[in-house]
């Protein structure tokens, strides 16, 4: 391994190890340890610590064709040790700004959606659900309406046929009243219903 290949893997690392503590950082930050269980943080760590060192061991491969020598350890230490002292405060910081900035644009956008697609549309909805209720209403109203006025046409024409029917016919429709008490019974119970239906 030539001089400058060495240079090259020192940089790299100490720019590893600062990125270590970046991430170590920011995934503390999500992971809120106290309030998952222990099963879960497990996992959660485990799958990071694997994922750091695949993605430490790609970028060595990239340098160095992953030649591992001790001072590569020494210098992700470094690099972490530069990160922990110069860089973490201004980092947490910028991590608490863009979080909010996230949270804030977030809001903004489901605000923006709820005021422009989500709340026209409801309005829309239920407009459309008054008008058609309006028009069941006045359907209902003229088929009453119209129900009410060819039973008082019925009624009046049945009392005019009544007058010219003879005494004998009168007699005879008398004796066979159950007809039309049966009838009446029908026109009772077609009466009802429609009153039901109306409510």
């Amino acid at each position: 391994m030539s001089l400058n290949v060495q240079f090259l893997t020192m940089l790299a690392m100490i720019g590893m190890g600062g990125y270590l503590g970046a991430t170590l950082d920011t995934y503390n930050r999500f992971l809120k340890r106290s309030k998952r269980n222990r099963w879960f943080v497990f996992v959660y760590d485990f799958s990071f610590w694997i994922l750091q060192a695949l993605l430490i061991f790609y970028v060595l491969l990239l340098v160095n064709e992953a030649e591992l020598r001790f001072y590569i350890f020494i210098a992700i230490l470094c690099g972490y040790a530069a990160y922990q002292s110069l860089f973490r405060s201004i980092y947490l910081k910028a991590l608490e700004h863009f979080i909010r900035l996230v949270i804030t644009c977030y809001r903004f956008l489901f605000n923006a959606v709820m005021m422009i697609i989500v709340k026209p549309f409801l309005l829309l909805v239920k407009g459309i659900m008054m008008v058609l209720l309006f028009f069941v209403q006045v359907v209902q109203k003229i088929f009453d309406m119209c129900m009410r006025i060819v039973l008082g046409i019925l009624s009046f024409i049945g009392r005019i046929l009544w007058m010219f029917i003879p005494k004998k016919g009168k007699l005879f429709l008398q004796k066979h009243a159950g007809i039309f008490k049966k009838a009446k019974n029908i026109v009772i119970v077609i009466k009802k219903w429609w009153g039901k239906f109306k409510k």
